[in-house]
């Protein structure tokens, strides 16, 4: 992967979490869990990708000197900040199906506390670190024979990819059918009632980024899960899409959220406004456009070596 795609990666990661908490619409509690998400995949562009560019390259060249302290750092630190970022969305999709639950059926109004938000955010980041340090522990220390390791990575990949993965589907399915439902009931109730949006904005933004989540990271969980061919080639290519939902799921976050989308647009407007009227540098080799004056009692001449010379 060439190393110019970091940019591009942690930029769009950067843009989002800037709209973020900006956002005057949205709640705190909703902001710590949204910036959350959204940091675990600036790191893994900060630090994992960087890395992971420089093994593709060297796979290339056939070069695999790197010092297996590093490679095993790197690993386990891709490991956590994937995990937790999975994580993250199953729990913003539970947050979302629980407010569009309230808001349907009960006539109460509630919101995720902040320390809710923040005992979760810690807990998660917490579990899954301490769950990948004591898998792979076990397996690099010599702890379990590689047969039951191999297991144990499988069955935790199982668990901590698919079991997220049903469970935020299932939010989101829910949400559907309660937003559905909630409509027929008001169409029978009101017959003249507007209709409005199927979901709404924070909804529909977070169920596109699982979407591009999904569909970049299954095919790598099937290639660590299923014994598959792991030549250099299919390596560089599973890993290519992988983390190409680094770079995606902001776009679509922000595409899919009009009121990010308009802050962003405005932000860049004002931005090409302020460079295309910003006075360029001045050089100190370029000739003033200031014109002179002269007073009544002020003369020129000119010198012997070409300079102009004001006489009072």
């Amino acid at each position: 992967m060439p190393y110019w795609t970091v940019d591009s990666h942690w930029t769009g990661n950067v843009v989002v979490l800037w709209c973020v908490v900006g956002c005057s619409k949205t709640h705190p509690a909703v902001k710590v869990l949204l910036c959350a998400l959204f940091s675990s995949t600036l790191l893994m562009c900060l630090l994992v990708m960087p890395f992971m560019a420089h093994v593709g390259i060297s796979k290339i060249h056939c070069n695999t000197h790197i010092p297996r302290a590093l490679i095993s750092a790197m690993i386990l630190i891709y490991i956590i900040l994937m995990k937790m970022e999975i994580l993250y969305i199953t729990i913003m999709a539970f947050v979302r199906n629980y407010h569009v639950t309230l808001a349907v059926w009960s006539s109460t109004k509630r919101q995720v506390k902040m320390f809710t938000a923040v005992a979760l955010t810690v807990g998660i980041a917490i579990y899954s670190t301490a769950m990948a340090t004591l898998l792979l522990g076990s397996v690099w220390w010599g702890m379990i024979d590689n047969r039951l390791g191999i297991v144990l990575v499988n069955v935790y990949n199982y668990i901590h990819f698919l079991a997220p993965v049903v469970l935020t589907i299932a939010c989101y399915f829910s949400m559907m059918f309660v937003i559905k439902r909630n409509k027929r009931r008001l169409t029978s109730t009101l017959p003249n009632a507007s209709r409005g949006q199927f979901m709404d904005q924070a909804t529909r933004a977070m169920l596109a980024v699982f979407i591009s989540n999904l569909v970049f990271v299954l095919p790598h969980s099937i290639y660590h899960v299923l014994p598959l061919d792991s030549d250099t080639f299919t390596y560089i290519i599973v890993h290519t899409v992988l983390y190409t939902h680094l770079f995606v799921d902001p776009l679509v976050f922000l595409f899919f959220n009009l009121h990010h989308r308009q802050r962003f647009l405005h932000a860049l407007k004002s931005y090409q406004r302020w460079v295309s009227f910003r006075p360029p540098p001045s050089s100190p080799h370029t000739a003033s456009t200031l014109p002179l004056h002269f007073t009544s009692s002020t003369s020129t001449s000119t010198s012997t070596d070409g300079k102009i010379v004001a006489k009072t």
